[in-house]
């Protein structure tokens, strides 16, 4: 029997293990897949449990760029999400599939549109690449400014740290704010047509609800979630599989638990 998990610190709420048994389940393959919830202060300790327990891991929050600390090789950005065991441990991530296979979905075309991103850690980073991969024109913003510069130079786009000088088509929120909105004061929102929230619980965010105010369509990172944690099972498995018979699936499962 085949092992995984999702690694992450304070993910009580996290949906994965039910997406990911719901594809093995439709797959017919015999595997497991936990929660392993540990703090930052802990995860070094940790490290060689995780190695020797499980056949590979998902990673959400905090640890998608400590991890890669640990890792044997990295076929993906800075930020990783799923790490499988093979001669070694090596990392990827499926968040930047995920994410610009949903924000596809739901947009279409986006080349050229004014983006901006809100946050500048892990997720950030594959909001970014895939971004920028389409041809959106992105700026990120951050609280800590110099962390907005350092990644809009790793992929040649541009960092701001002034809100009021934006006038976005489209935001995306890659903040790992709990309660209230991160959209910043005095953003000029009135060409505002899609937000996009990277959260998933609550499935409708304070976020999501100012983008609406100014007449925009919106969406939580749901979609994401589970289409990137299928490419995941497509790296644990060595194989490729129908996709939107897979998502459907997952969609109907999760629906039932809501």
């Amino acid at each position: 029997m085949l092992k995984f998990c999702v690694l992450g610190s304070g993910i009580s709420y996290t949906l994965s293990p039910i997406i990911h048994r719901t594809v093995f389940s439709e797959l017919g393959i015999d595997a497991t897949y936990g929660i392993e919830d540990i703090p930052p202060e802990k995860l070094d300790k940790n490290i060689p449990r995780l190695r020797e327990t499980y056949d590979g891991f998902n990673v959400t929050k905090p640890h998608k760029i400590a991890i890669v600390a640990y890792l044997d090789a990295a076929a993906c950005l800075g930020a990783v999400n799923t790490v499988k065991r093979s001669d070694g441990w090596t990392g990827f991530n499926t968040d930047v599939y995920g994410f610009f296979a949903d924000l596809h979905a739901l947009t279409g075309d986006i080349k050229g549109r004014r983006t901006l991103v809100l946050g500048a850690g892990g997720a950030a980073e594959a909001v970014v690449a895939a971004l920028t991969e389409a041809g959106a024109d992105v700026t990120v913003l951050n609280r800590t400014a110099s962390k907005a510069t350092a990644l809009a130079a790793r992929f040649g786009v541009k960092a701001t740290d002034n809100p009021r000088n934006q006038k976005p088509e489209l935001i995306v929120n890659c903040t790992s704010l709990n309660s209230g909105s991160p959209i910043p004061s005095g953003l000029d929102m009135s060409e505002l047509a899609f937000g996009y929230d990277l959260v998933y619980s609550p499935l409708h965010t304070e976020f999501m609800r100012d983008c609406e105010k100014c007449g925009a369509a919106t969406s939580n990172g749901l979609g994401m979630l589970v289409r990137q944690a299928i490419c995941a099972d497509e790296i644990f498995l060595g194989k490729y599989f129908d996709e939107p018979e897979l998502y459907n699936a997952v969609m109907r499962e999760l629906g039932k638990r809501q």
